[in-house]
């Protein structure tokens, strides 16, 4: 596999964790509103490195 798209595939990965801790938090603290947007930016942030990449 070419090293560009694992790479992508390493981003796309970090990005989807970061989403789904935003998920977590919000379904469990619902109140965290900093932390919840917090994951949301970080997860945003590495699907657009990952597209830039693309």
């Amino acid at each position: 596999m070419n090293s560009k798209i694992l790479l992508i595939d390493a981003w796309l990965e970090r990005a989807e964790h970061d989403m789904e801790t935003a998920k977590l938090v919000f379904n469990h603290l619902p109140t965290f509103f900093d932390t919840i947007c917090f994951h949301c930016q970080q997860s945003a942030e590495k699907y657009l490195k990952a597209y830039l990449l693309f």
